[in-house]
């Protein structure tokens, strides 16, 4: 697998784009690309858009690829798992990054045997700033683990985790994407009400969600400690944040997080 793997991508949604566009940035790393979607005008597009070949089934794609990437809905995973099982051997690799779809409930209509990775990407990987949360079966070899993750270290930071805790990173930075364009969206009307134009709003709050992730990353110091630094005593900064925590915006988080990993954890 050094040389190159031969893909195969099994839905070609927004997050098989947003993939495939981190992993043919680096065609040393894949010998070639395979689509195919139960739509073939989607599977047709997404293959103009970076030179990839499709097939005609899932069964076809499965047969002549190392990697496929089962990337359909979670109700979607289990019809496809039973076309494509008699081709899935021990030899191939089968990532899914269907939310809430376990390992096991995989191995239940494939071959034990076959290798196995869940992955819980995120939007972000469209511009290559994703995070994704990470797991392998047993039978996944220390050799092809490594391909795994250089393939999609590709699209931003790759977290191996115990599959135990997919359902929390689906909740935190599968959905946290979501709240953040809420919590920016918030800010933006909040600055548009007290009287700032909404381009100059936009560009003000963009500004600062980047600016203050940056200084939470470069810096290396918990979150607490930065919010403590420009808060002034009697300041415009604790007087916005003491309305916050009056609102529950903390408990807000904390609720949304549980909720999402909860359905998660349903599915």
């Amino acid at each position: 697998m050094n040389t190159g793997v031969t893909l195969g991508f099994i839905g070609c949604g927004q997050m098989a784009r947003a993939l495939l566009g981190g992993f043919t940035r680096h065609r040393e790393l894949l010998r070639s690309v395979i689509l195919f979607d139960i739509d073939p005008t989607k599977a047709k597009a997404l293959a103009n858009d970076y030179g990839t070949a499709v097939a005609d089934s899932g069964y076809s794609l499965v047969s002549g690829v190392d990697v496929v990437v089962l990337a359909v809905k979670p109700p979607q995973v289990k019809p496809v798992l039973r076309e494509i099982s008699p081709v899935l051997n021990a030899d191939k690799v089968l990532i899914s990054i269907a939310a809430g779809v376990t390992m096991e409930s995989i191995r239940e209509e494939i071959d034990p045997q076959v290798p196995v990775v869940r992955v819980m990407p995120n939007v972000p990987c469209l511009i290559g700033q994703g995070v994704m949360g990470l797991s392998f079966s047993e039978a996944v070899a220390s050799d092809k683990q490594n391909v795994i993750l250089e393939l999609f270290s590709t699209v931003g930071l790759v977290e191996p985790v115990p599959e135990e805790y997919m359902d929390a990173v689906t909740a935190v930075s599968g959905s946290g994407p979501a709240f953040v364009f809420l919590v920016a969206e918030a800010l933006t009307d909040a600055a548009v009400d007290v009287g700032l134009p909404r381009d100059l709003a936009r560009r003000l709050v963009n500004q600062t969600l980047i600016g203050s992730s940056a200084m939470i990353q470069e810096s290396g110091e918990h979150p607490a400690l930065l919010r403590e630094r420009v808060t002034s005593p009697g300041g415009t900064t604790i007087a916005g944040l003491r309305a916050l925590e009056s609102g529950g915006v903390r408990a807000a988080f904390f609720d949304a997080v549980s909720k999402a990993c909860q359905r998660s954890a349903r599915r």
